[in-house]
């Protein structure tokens, strides 16, 4: 990739006016300092290419972050606007345009999003974890854990004993806070089929996706701020250890899924940032952009890319797709269906599928 002009970015831009700022603004975050390592060379299996370009557009929605199928093959999408939306027909491998209908206006932002039985469970920003029944009510199954609210529900996913392992990103409201901050607020939580809520790990830096481990006895945890991959033990001689399995990612982490086969997918909204990287080894600095308005910080959706890697599972890297172009950009899932990827955005207005070789 070639390397963009510093003095140009959005974010160097924003970084001038939060320095003019007064002095007598609070700011909404609390930095920290760290020197990231250079990121890693797009060669071999993270060669650039262009295969994601050509991917159909399925449906079309305000930020599809994440998508999931009911058993009629329908597919199911969060909106923007606070909507779950399905299209009207099953899909299939030649479902392009899909005419949608809306399904329930969930209480906060949907984001990840899979079916237990015939209740969708969603986790939705600002909400926590709710389920919509197949008539549309909706239900706020976890609001609060370990004694503080669940800001920021990202993803999930259902064990086999019905447990739900769901992620809490951070405690800010905004994702770009907690990319500054490095607080690493994020969590991975469980909820019981008893209706117990409990916290499984803590201290991870935005805590996004999370998928199950070939092994049946462990989780992966993607960590957005701290561009890696935690492997997590829920069963076995090891549960409740943790380790780093992928680290040193070229983007930030977004959704995880198991292939199917031990390799996982892995979603990359947008490439590592040159100037947050730079940021990260002065608090001040970063300081001065959390006085800045919400508004000004929400434009900073990072450069237009297209990137899904698939990882093995010790967490390397052994295959990548890629849009430079930028037509398929911020890819925040990707879901494997057939022979097939559904490619979610949390940025775009498409669902695409993609067929990898």
């Amino acid at each position: 990739m070639r390397p963009r002009v510093v003095r140009d970015h959005p974010l160097a831009a924003a970084l001038a006016v939060g320095i003019a700022v007064v002095a007598a603004v609070d700011s909404r975050i609390d930095p920290v300092a760290w020197k990231p390592p250079g990121p890693p060379a797009m060669t071999g299996p993270m060669a650039p290419d262009d295969d994601l370009a050509d991917a159909d557009p399925v449906l079309t929605c305000d930020g599809p972050e994440d998508v999931a199928f009911d058993a009629d093959g329908r597919l199911y999408a969060g909106t923007a606007d606070d909507e779950i939306v399905r299209t009207i027909e099953p899909v299939d491998a030649a479902t392009t345009d899909a005419d949608l209908e809306r399904v329930a206006t969930v209480d906060g932002r949907p984001l990840g999003l899979t079916f237990d039985g015939e209740r969708l469970l969603v986790c939705a920003s600002d909400a926590g974890l709710q389920s919509v029944a197949p008539d549309g009510e909706v239900t706020t199954l976890v609001s609060h854990a370990g004694g503080r609210p669940v800001t920021f529900a990202d993803d999930l996913h259902v064990a086999d004993d019905g447990i739900v392992y769901f992620t809490d990103a951070t405690v800010h409201d905004r994702f770009q806070e907690e990319l500054l901050e490095l607080g690493d607020t994020g969590r991975l939580l469980a909820y019981h089929p008893d209706g117990a809520t409990t916290v499984e790990l803590e201290e991870l830096g935005f805590a996004n996706g999370v998928c199950p481990h070939a092994d049946g006895e462990s989780l992966l945890v993607t960590e957005t701020a701290r561009y890696r991959v935690t492997r997590y033990w829920v069963d076995g001689d090891r549960e409740g250890e943790s380790r780093h399995v992928a680290t040193n990612l070229p983007g930030y982490p977004d959704n995880v899924e198991a292939a199917g086969d031990g390799t996982y997918w892995l979603a990359v909204p947008t490439p590592r940032d040159e100037t947050l990287d730079r940021l990260h080894a002065s608090p001040w600095l970063k300081r001065q952009l959390g006085k800045l308005p919400a508004a000004v910080l929400e434009r900073l959706e990072g450069e237009r890319y297209g990137l899904v890697l698939r990882l093995d599972g010790d967490g390397t890297v052994v295959e990548s797709h890629h849009d430079p172009g930028g037509d398929v950009f911020g890819v925040t899932s990707a879901t494997p269906r057939g022979d097939a990827l559904y490619l979610g955005s949390l940025f775009g207005r498409r669902v695409r599928r993609y067929e990898p070789t």
